[in-house]
């Protein structure tokens, strides 16, 4: 598993303040990370944590769903597992849960004829009525 991936699982998955800032013991992510890293990583949970709460733009049942379609894009189990209790706990039912992996499914499906196809980028621009980028 790479980095990257990695790195964006436990984002995904931490959602609700665990407790990073206290010791080590008592906050479960930190076991994840090279104890040089760990207190870094906590602040950054903390600030990351933001997201979710009432100070950012996003409602956080939005944002729960948001995280719901991401992580069955990417194939999570921990993300999806994690997610869905967080967006249930946020609001969302079990249509909306429904409705935003259906999204990441159909965005998923026609980014692959596209690709596949390889359809032309000016054209695609035209046909949702993008200005062209110089």
């Amino acid at each position: 598993m790479n980095m990257k991936r990695l790195t964006l699982i436990c984002f995904l998955i931490t959602g609700l303040s665990f407790g990073q800032g206290q010791e080590k013991k008592e906050a479960p992510w930190n076991v994840m990370y090279p104890e040089f890293m760990a207190q870094e990583a906590a602040e950054y949970f903390e600030e990351f944590n933001m997201l979710w709460s009432d100070e950012s733009p996003i409602e956080a049942k939005e944002g729960r769903l948001v995280a719901i379609a991401v992580s069955a894009a990417i194939r999570c189990e921990y993300c999806i597992a994690a997610q869905i209790e967080f967006a249930k706990k946020a609001g969302a039912n079990d249509e909306e849960i429904k409705a935003a992996i259906q999204i990441a499914a159909e965005i998923q499906r026609f980014s692959t004829l596209l690709y596949g196809n390889e359809f032309d980028v000016e054209t695609f621009n035209k046909l949702i009525g993008r200005a062209n980028k110089e």
